[in-house]
């Protein structure tokens, strides 16, 4: 028998359900075989940082993902003075940090303070991008509250596009105080995600900002799994646990194609993957050695081993970005004229060269398993050492290799994002194998030169310059641009995209 308090009681709760029930959070699970190394932005120069990075934080401006012009974001408007080389800014007002801070021309001094002063008092760890990125930038002053102006060197074409990378982050003053090196894992920024937990090696978990400056993000929570195995990220992506994997076995791949409720799409990225040279070795300092190895490259390989989910690419720049020619572009695979440069140059027969590769991909060793048949058909002998992270960056940094694979992907859309990590010696003694120990003359005094011309026409023939003196002189092999992946479960997603950069808004995915 029921009593009145309770039949009041079953009353309400037939009629005023809403009120007491909670809404439905909508939440979108992904699959990731990695996570962040950190969550600084001026730190994350790695593509899985950037990827989380890049929806915490903004910059003061963006670039268009489909017409790469640059756009408003905490900046509202720009002009340039004395010829390119003063730089002025108006903020947007109204908008706050996570930790409830205002965001004004103070974060801003302070976001790149920290990167470009060494004296800067709130310092906490190593910017390893900042010198090549920011280096022109002499000075960031405060006008007043809602204004601030950069001063440079010296012109720099680009330098609005460099404003809208992950480096170029507004961090919260406050944050990096009270954080301090933890910082990192405790990011603060104004962007439409908030961090909400972080379990290494197992998920990171990021809200949605209610207060976001842009709106409220459609989707509450965006959960992000990862683990080493793919396999294990194939099964629940496949039992529906997972809504989108970031990461997949291309031999899954194939499989998945023929079901309706998944999407897979590819977006070609801004990016130059290649067989780095040490120019330290003897062998490799003769142009006609290189050109052995070049001769001996054969990119049909990439179709067998990487199937669709590259595209071969035969240039330092990559294919979309200004200076990109197929006419600078061209290498021929030949055994025979490899065979008769090694008569030529009287290399020993079954000399050893030493191929490192960090240790997370069975298709990169797989990809120069393959290469080096084709070197031992000439008598040159490739050892390939697959060895963990650590130890791979502390070989870059003594030259205790021959050849590596080596990659770049574009912090900002402009082809001096490719063009100049490939010359820089900070870099390279970070562990970042690329061209600075050729020393060649020519392309350090054009790339000098193009950060100075104003007209695209002048800056795509330098590019396209420096391109044919990389070729002509084989000072690496540009063997294949990356291409973002995403898989996705479309009764639940209605589309993801990612830019050229490689970045994803989460804040533009919508659920069905």
């Amino acid at each position: 028998m029921i009593n009145k308090k309770q039949y009041f009681l079953i009353i309400v709760f037939l009629i005023f359900p809403i009120l007491i029930l909670p809404t439905q959070k909508k939440i979108i699970y992904s699959g990731m075989n990695y996570l962040p190394k950190t969550l600084d932005p001026a730190q994350a120069w790695d593509d899985v940082s950037a990827f989380f990075t890049f929806n915490i934080f903004d910059t003061l401006v963006k670039t268009n993902p489909k017409t790469f012009k640059m756009e408003s974001s905490l900046a509202t408007s720009w002009e340039k003075k004395n010829n390119g080389s003063i730089w002025i800014f108006k903020l947007r007002k109204g908008v706050i940090f996570h930790d409830g801070s205002n965001f004004d021309s103070d974060s801003v001094v302070f976001s790149f303070k920290r990167q470009i002063d060494k004296n800067f008092k709130f310092i906490y760890y190593d910017f390893p991008m900042s010198e090549d990125i920011f280096g022109n930038i002499k000075d960031v002053k405060k006008i007043d509250q809602y204004s601030v102006a950069f001063y440079l060197k010296k012109p720099f074409y680009p330098f609005l596009s460099t404003l809208a990378c992950s480096a170029a982050s507004i961090v919260s003053p406050s944050g990096v105080k009270k954080y301090k090196e933890k910082f990192q894992k405790n990011p603060i920024g104004t962007g439409p995600y908030v961090l909400k937990k972080w379990e290494e090696n197992k998920r990171l978990t990021l809200k949605a900002n209610p207060k976001y400056w842009g709106g409220k993000p459609e989707i509450d929570e965006f959960i992000n799994i990862s683990n080493p195995n793919i396999e294990i990220l194939h099964n629940l992506f496949q039992k529906k646990k997972i809504d989108a994997l970031f990461a997949f076995s291309i031999s899954k791949l194939m499989g998945l194609k023929s079901l309706k409720w998944i999407t897979i799409d590819s977006f070609p990225t801004f990016s130059v993957n290649f067989i780095a040279f040490n120019f330290n070795n003897k062998y490799l300092r003769n142009k006609n050695i290189r050109k052995i190895f070049c001769h001996l490259w054969d990119e049909r390989t990439l179709k067998y081993v990487f199937q669709n989910t590259i595209s071969p690419l035969s240039s330092i720049i990559p294919s979309g970005m200004l200076g990109y020619s197929k006419e600078t572009a061209k290498k021929s695979f030949s055994i025979s004229k490899a065979k008769e440069l090694m008569k030529k140059e009287k290399l020993p027969l079954k000399t050893v060269f030493h191929f490192i590769l960090e240790d997370n991909s069975m298709l990169t060793f797989q990809l120069i398993s393959l290469y080096s048949k084709n070197l031992k058909k000439v008598g040159i002998k490739l050892k390939i050492h697959n060895i963990p992270e650590k130890e791979y960056l502390e070989k870059i940094k003594k030259g205790d290799y021959d050849l590596t694979i080596s990659g770049w992907i574009a912090d900002y859309p402009d082809t001096s994002s490719i063009i100049n990590p490939m010359f820089s010696e900070k870099l390279h003694k970070q562990g970042f194998s690329n061209l600075s120990l050729c020393k060649n003359k020519e392309i350090l005094k054009d790339l000098n030169l193009v950060s100075k011309t104003k007209s695209l026409k002048g800056r795509e023939a330098l590019y396209k310059k420096i391109s044919r003196i990389i070729n002509r002189n084989v000072l690496c092999i540009p063997i294949f641009q990356h291409k973002e992946t995403v898989i996705y479960n479309n009764e639940k997603i209605k589309r993801i995209y990612i830019s050229p950069l490689g970045s994803i808004t989460f804040f533009d995915i919508k659920k069905r």
